[in-house]
């Protein structure tokens, strides 16, 4: 994981985002379920364990002067995959918790530094908090992205930069299957709400500063950085990652 903390600045604007269950801030407490939801694609909905179902304690993310790390948006460029790097706790809830606290209070951060996380069965955890729908915040009527929360996963890289993490160590071993097939429909919703080609290369544009850096759209963490994220083994064989994400997106629906 990435130490990170000049992130509190950048391009703030409208987020949207495909999700059901995931209103603004204002909307009632009673939400159905939260789903990633690209627009006319039910196969590739995958449902979202939000911050309240595992637990997340909100008053970890405020300080005496309030919000530590209040939430700003920028156009979504790339997604970005990492792993844990840790054993797993049999509660996952419980190692969710134990990663949000590390991020924002042992961090530092005020908030937990990935957009979403997925554990071994497969389950998808809402991650940073956007203060609305998880990832983007809110939500367009046609059921487009236009940005996404700045998380804290890669160092310079993280304005624009969707954050996926697999709960596990993947230095010599591989994600389990329910993880796979999970991440591999998420990556795949997450291009088609976005826009995105998974097979593509891209300038990515750090829009708090104006640096800019080569990379694939669909990266592993040691793509942007030195670093043997998201797993030495994982990493050495993540080309079928990228050929299922194409497939699923492109599949008759």
């Amino acid at each position: 994981m990435t130490t990170r903390r000049a992130l509190l600045t950048g391009l703030a604007g409208l987020a949207g985002a495909a999700f059901t269950g995931a209103g603004t801030a204002s909307a009632a407490p009673r939400q159905p379920p939260a789903e990633l939801a690209p627009p006319g694609r039910d196969d590739l909905k995958v449902r979202i364990r939000t911050r309240a179902e595992w637990g997340a304690d909100e008053k970890l993310r405020f300080g005496p002067k309030g919000e530590l790390w209040p939430p700003t948006f920028s156009p979504v460029q790339c997604l970005t995959v990492h792993h844990s790097a840790i054993a797993v706790d049999a509660d996952r809830d419980a190692a969710m918790r134990s990663i949000y606290h590390g991020h924002t209070v042992g961090n530092a951060w005020g908030d937990i530094g990935y957009h979403l996380l997925i554990d071994p069965e497969g389950v998808l955890y809402q991650g940073r908090h956007t203060g609305g729908a998880p990832v983007f915040g809110t939500m367009l009527a046609n059921g487009k992205a236009t940005g996404t929360v700045t998380a804290g996963h890669v160092r310079g890289r993280n304005p624009g930069n969707i954050g996926i993490c697999l709960l596990g160590d993947f230095t010599g071993g591989l994600p389990a299957p329910g993880a796979w097939s999970t991440l591999t429909r998420t990556l795949a919703a997450l291009t088609l709400i976005c826009g995105l080609d998974p097979r593509a290369k891209l300038t990515y544009v750090n829009t708090e500063d104006g640096q800019r850096y080569e990379g694939p759209v669909l990266a592993r963490h040691r793509d942007w950085v030195t670093t043997q994220c998201p797993g030495n083994l994982f990493a050495e064989t993540f080309e079928p990652v990228r050929l299922e994400v194409a497939r699923l997106r492109g599949a008759r629906r």
